[in-house]
């Protein structure tokens, strides 16, 4: 792990950028809204299928939103783009405290998914591949750590503040924190970006020189630590005509897929398994610590051997966790369930956006990465209902994992083929 200390002296300031995104999301994450469902549904007057309905609607409508907006970060200007996010997340803290009616939580609840769950968690991921691209593996690691920690913080937090606020204070609460430390923390991190940004398009031009330091081969020196290697730069309009695209997909749509699934429906979950929900909530500490281990580890294997190798194996713990979850009703089945799935949770945050660096180029990143990111939060929005159906149906969430197992499995083997496709045929 000493690899990382030279990556932190000298760009801490990004990479703290990157870190106080990703725990910014967390205002617009599944598991943090998932907290206050319970008070928000009495308030207001809605059945849990109500409640559901909205809030996959409004993530749905986040998705396709996210196809155009997630774009804008190829076009402007990192800061603007970042305060812009901060003030419309802290805007939909504000909505969401004050709504009266279906239709003011819709807005409140596709502001905080659309901003938080998708662009925050984007920008901070698109920051790090694109100026830090010859450590992007570490790079990406380090700024996720703010999922970890808000994960293992923000919970308790939130029901301690509960005994001294109602829902729509500690909504106001976060309105405060995100109107006044964001926009400081982004105005001394991203001191002096316009050299980085300047340093980083120069390195397209760097593509095209034939100076550019090369081996005998007529290849780039790998030596050679300039922010972009040259490599074919994909336009999404490319990508999605790529046949490989699509054979990784249904591997990295796993953990949005099921983990948003089985964490939306946790109480029940709990109730079937007749756990204790208190002690569900304290296994959050294991499934922080085992992500935050997962993503260094994550990072340096990417920096070593690249991402896409590491697509067809992503899933794999999560099956072995789904397995075991649908094994026995035994305590001990909750914390390996949750320790397996911080492991693919880990490798997921930190190898989604190398692996669209890697394969498709940095130059169209953002819309590159505003496509897979629609992508992964309609599957997030899809999932509940799903399972919410079967639920009503009488399937048990035993058998739901076992279908998670086998999806998991063949999901892992297609992209193991795609990955085996591109080592015979590589787009240069």
């Amino acid at each position: 792990m000493k690899s990382f200390i030279p990556l932190i002296r000298s760009e801490w300031r990004l990479l703290l950028f990157g870190f106080a995104m990703t725990f910014a999301s967390s205002l617009g994450q599944t598991y943090f809204i998932a907290l206050f469902s319970g008070e928000i549904r009495v308030d207001l007057s809605l059945s849990h299928g109500e409640f559901g309905a909205v809030y996959s609607a409004a993530t749905l409508l986040s998705a396709v939103i996210l196809l155009w907006s997630g774009s804008l970060i190829d076009k402007m200007d990192l800061r603007r783009f970042s305060y812009m996010l901060v003030a419309g997340l802290a805007a939909g803290c504000l909505l969401l405290a004050v709504s009266q009616n279906i239709w003011m939580l819709f807005i409140s609840i596709l502001l905080l998914r659309h901003l938080g769950q998708g662009l925050m968690s984007m920008t901070s991921a698109t920051a790090m591949v694109r100026y830090l691209d010859h450590q992007k593996g570490k790079a990406n690691a380090l700024s996720g750590i703010g999922y970890s920690v808000s994960e293992a913080l923000l919970p308790g937090l939130v029901v301690g503040l509960m005994f001294w606020l109602s829902w729509r204070e500690s909504w106001v609460f976060w309105t405060v924190v995100m109107a006044i430390i964001m926009p400081v923390l982004i105005h001394r991190l991203l001191r002096n970006h316009e050299q980085r940004h300047q340093v980083y398009l120069q390195g397209f031009e760097a593509e095209h020189n034939e100076n550019a330091p090369t081996d005998q081969a007529g290849v780039i020196d790998p030596s050679d630590q300039s922010p972009v290697v040259r490599r074919k730069q994909w336009t999404r309009a490319e990508v999605i005509r790529d046949p490989q695209f699509y054979l990784f997909l249904p591997a990295l749509m796993t953990l949005p897929l099921l983990f948003t699934g089985f964490m939306f429906h946790q109480v029940h979950l709990v109730e079937e398994k007749g756990w204790s929900l208190a002690v569900w909530g304290g296994l959050y500490i294991l499934y922080a610590l085992t992500t935050t281990v997962t993503k260094l580890v994550t990072g340096v294997l990417i920096d070593r051997f690249g991402a896409m190798v590491l697509v067809a194996l992503l899933s794999l713990p999560l099956s072995v966790g789904l397995f075991i979850l649908a094994s026995s009703d035994q305590l001990l089945v909750a914390v390996l369930f949750m320790f397996f799935l911080g492991v693919s949770a880990g490798i997921y945050s930190t190898l989604a956006a190398p692996f669209f660096s890697e394969k498709y180029g940095n130059k169209h990143l953002g819309s590159i990465k505003s496509l897979s990111t629609s992508v992964m939060v309609f599957a997030s929005a899809i999932s509940p209902v799903i399972m919410g159906w079967l639920i009503d149906g009488g399937v048990t969430m035993d058998s739901m994992a076992l279908g998670g197992v086998v999806y998991t499995v063949i999901a892992s083997g297609l992209a193991w083929y795609a990955y085996r496709q591109y080592k015979m045929a590589p787009e240069l």
